[in-house]
């Protein structure tokens, strides 16, 4: 069942209770949404002020080196996309169906207004965004 957000139709949204964003996911792309929270994670960067709504979406590189590859788009699929932390900090993380790639979006860039994302190729793309968000729960704990 898909969420609709501004007359557009997604398919889910993603929150944790203690990431200040909802994360609503398209086929090619994925839109970030400030949100309240009552307590923010540990390890999410401090700003003043939240990020403006942020469209992510695959570097142009990516999106060639995919479809060079597997002959299509590529596409985001609601049960594989979800915060994370990444080398000690917390990301919006994906999976590429039937693939080894894993890109993220860390949060501490996104905040200076970057919005590139990086790549990581894994050997089980599924247990490492898997690994990804455990992390983040861990780091959660007090």
């Amino acid at each position: 069942m898909g969420v609709t957000f501004e007359s557009i139709e997604y398919q889910c949204s993603v929150t944790r209770p203690d990431i200040p964003y909802t994360l609503y996911v398209g086929e090619d792309h994925l839109l970030l949404v400030p949100r309240e929270v009552a307590k923010v994670h540990p390890k999410f960067p401090s700003t003043q002020d939240p990020l403006p709504r942020l469209k992510l979406q695959l570097s142009q590189f990516w999106i060639d080196e995919y479809k060079s590859t597997y002959g299509s788009d590529p596409e985001f699929t609601a049960r594989r996309v979800g915060f994370g932390l990444e080398e000690d900090e917390v990301v919006v993380a994906a999976v590429l169906a039937g693939t080894p790639y894993v890109p993220n979006w860390q949060f501490s860039n996104l905040l200076k207004g970057d919005t590139r994302n990086a790549m990581d190729e894994s050997s089980d793309a599924y247990a490492d965004f898997g690994m990804m968000q455990f992390d983040l729960s861990q780091a959660a704990e007090p």
